[in-house]
């Protein structure tokens, strides 16, 4: 059965125009521009067919704006100074995902350029000469995993990592991001994320961060940065993915969770928002849409039970609006560029949505305490069989993710693999 197109899916504003109501009907008549090139005119009087079988993903294109990328960045990039190991993590992870070969000069480079992030008391910094930063430090870990191999993990300095992290630990079960640095449920994330590949959790690195990733849901349902602040798509993806770190998503009223997270999805553009009554960004296709296998585990729904959002309407979104036809590379809406960011978040959730990633309700392993309960659980995930749903042809399909980690599944296990079969910090996490 076709897709239906039409404008009646629109918002409404109820005749109460706003600033934020004219940018959402400016965009949804651009999104709108785009889907009519897929509709069938001789249906349009009934609503109007869209020919989904005509999405291509332009693999080829979005593989030499990454490469170019990897030559070098404009003056106007100076901006991102700070944000070199994202740099690398971007790059690295959205090539993987492509399915693109990265040659051994290249891993190297990389390799090379993440080192020399490496503070000498522990954690990575944005760049040569700055402060340890617990964002930096997440996507340096995140960029070794995916350049791989022995040198790479034995470049990370374990001992210090740890005991940088907890000078970052905060008495609420929180973590700054820097040293005298704000404090978000970005930081247990990226602390627990950290932690958790490199075998260095301990019952002090965990104390307290699932009671205050708890006290960061809002009535809305969805989790701000911290206590008392708005719901926001991506603080919900790092609060929930924490607490399957943890084994503890049971902290959270998953029901207004849920209600909250399916109200992301916009019923026109087919993509997510981050929050209430904000515009639709691909960014969110994982944010929003990656936290969905997430929660789908935390109800204990089988792929049977079918997923809480529309995964073919997000595909379209992704195809059809992301994509840069001229110079390859993803992008938040139409009319933006396309950046590195979107490039890699936007090929993040069209996996997540083409491969109904999850763990089977009967598989699920309750234990909390154990070192090794971790990793196990970790790797649990991964794509179930007969349940994946590609939008367009098959050469559409990319390679499924992890939904915590947010990088393919193969160099992660072999991350973990190496580094579980080392001595861990301590002998349980009670």
């Amino acid at each position: 059965m076709a897709a239906l197109f039409s404008y009646n899916f629109r918002y409404d504003d109820n005749a109460y125009e706003t600033e934020t109501s004219h940018k959402q009907a400016d965009v949804e008549n651009s999104i709108g521009r785009y889907y009519l090139k897929y509709v069938d005119p001789a249906t349009l009087p009934a609503g109007g067919d869209i020919d989904d079988s005509r999405h291509r993903l332009l693999r080829a294109r979005h593989e030499q704006f990454l490469r170019d990328a990897l030559h070098g960045m404009s003056s106007g990039s100076v901006s991102l100074d700070a944000s070199q190991p994202w740099l690398a993590f971007w790059t690295l992870n959205s090539l993987d995902i492509l399915g693109c070969e990265v040659d051994p000069r290249l891993r190297r480079r990389a390799l090379d350029t993440v080192r020399r992030m490496q503070a000498p008391g522990g954690g990575y910094a944005g760049g040569a000469g700055q402060l340890p930063h617990l964002a930096g430090s997440f996507a340096a870990v995140m960029a070794l995993v995916l350049v791989g191999g022995r040198d790479a993990y034995e470049s990370i300095d374990r001992d210090a990592m740890y005991n940088w992290i907890m000078t970052m630990k905060r008495p609420d079960g929180s973590f700054a991001m820097h040293t005298d640095g704000e404090v978000d449920v970005r930081g247990v994330y990226c602390a627990l994320t950290i932690a958790s590949i490199l075998n260095i959790m301990t019952p002090e690195l965990v104390a307290g961060a699932a009671q205050f990733i708890a006290r960061c849901q809002t009535f809305e349902g969805g989790l701000g940065p911290y206590p008392g602040v708005e719901a926001h798509g991506g603080y919900t993806l790092c609060g929930l993915a924490a607490l399957e770190i943890l084994g503890r998503t049971d902290v959270l009223d998953l029901g207004r969770l849920a209600r909250w997270m399916a109200a992301r999805q916009l019923p026109f553009e087919g993509g997510f928002n981050g929050r209430t009554n904000k515009l639709v960004d691909g960014c969110y296709s994982y944010w929003v849409g990656g936290a969905f296998p997430l929660l789908q585990k935390a109800l204990r729904r089988s792929r049977r039970d079918g997923y809480l959002y529309e995964r073919a309407a997000l595909q379209r979104y992704v195809l059809a609006c992301c994509q840069d036809m001229q110079t390859g590379g993803l992008r938040d809406k139409p009319g933006k560029r396309p950046d590195l960011y979107h490039t890699m978040y936007c090929l993040l959730g069209l996996s997540l949505s083409q491969h109904y990633t999850g763990v089977e309700p009967d598989e699920i392993i309750s234990n909390t305490t154990a070192i090794y309960s971790v990793p196990a659980r970790m790797m649990q995930w991964g794509p179930l069989p007969a349940g994946s749903e590609v939008l367009g042809s098959q050469p559409n399909d990319v390679k499924p993710v992890h939904p915590v980690y947010g990088v393919p599944l193969t160099p992660l296990a072999k991350c973990v693999q190496y580094f579980y079969a080392l001595p861990p910090r301590a002998a349980s996490l009670e």
